[in-house]
């Protein structure tokens, strides 16, 4: 795992920051956010970007405030835990995931509770270039299962328009793979272990994904730790498309786009 300073990082108080904001979704699909002042902050930047979804856990604006509680091991709920949470795609067991996920830091654990992402593009180049059969069993629709009895079925890797790809992903117990899947299972968790990027995210700092690009997590921690969450589906006029295009097929270097 590694910190990592090269990604767009835009401070929400200058006048400008939607624009940036969207500038580094399109080019990097994930955006460094600082300069937060707590909800309503969050919220602004989220109405200028997306169309909010409600979520099971979220209040009437939205806004799901993660915050330690029990939570029985194993559960779906396992956010609301003080566990380490593997990267994930948030929403994985609808057909049609939050296209955008946004995060902002009120309160910092006493220890740990570092966020974790991983940039779904370089699993796929990576597999593509190193093999090809894992790719393909990968990308095999109907090949896994996420969510419990009205989950998702489909695959890792879909393609979703003009060569474009989507990443669907998730290591927990509410994700089950075919024959074809299980043996690459391991290796995909390694490798997204191994290119984890890790962020120290203070009081006032954040980050949005593309929720279909990028996965999240974050490790253990200790102490009182206090996140607010936001999902949704950016603006048509914004003009972000869906998922990634790789750098790199079976079939050898794409131009990246």
């Amino acid at each position: 795992m590694r910190d990592d300073t090269s990604l767009p990082n835009v401070d929400l108080k200058e006048p400008n920051s939607r624009r940036a904001i969207v500038a580094g979704l399109a080019s990097h699909g994930i955006v460094l956010l600082r300069g937060g002042n707590g909800r309503e902050s969050l919220i602004r930047a989220g109405r200028s970007l997306l169309t909010i979804r409600l979520h099971r856990d979220s209040d009437d604006d939205g806004v799901t405030t993660i915050v330690q509680r029990p939570v029985p091991e194993g559960s779906s709920v396992t956010g609301f835990s003080d566990r380490a949470l593997w990267p994930h795609t948030d929403g994985s067991a609808v057909e049609r995931p939050p296209r955008v996920l946004m995060l902002g830091c009120i309160q910092p654990a006493q220890a740990g509770g570092h966020s974790h992402v991983v940039d779904g593009r370089t699993l796929y180049d990576e597999i593509a270039r190193t093999d090809l059969a894992m790719l393909t069993a990968l990308s095999t629709p109907r090949s896994a299962y996420f969510g419990g009895g009205l989950g998702h079925l489909g695959a890792v890797f879909q393609e979703i328009e003009n060569d474009r790809m989507a990443i669907r992903i998730r290591f927990d117990a509410l994700a089950r793979f075919s024959p074809v899947v299980t043996p690459y299972i391991g290796r995909l968790r390694a490798l997204a272990q191994d290119r984890t990027i890790t962020l120290d995210l203070r009081e006032g700092d954040g980050y949005v994904v593309l929720n279909d690009r990028w996965l999240h997590g974050r490790s253990q921690f200790s102490g009182e730790r206090t996140m607010l969450r936001i999902v949704g589906d950016p603006h048509s006029y914004l003009g972000l498309r869906s998922g990634f295009q790789p750098t790199v097929t079976g079939a050898g270097p794409l131009r990246a786009a």
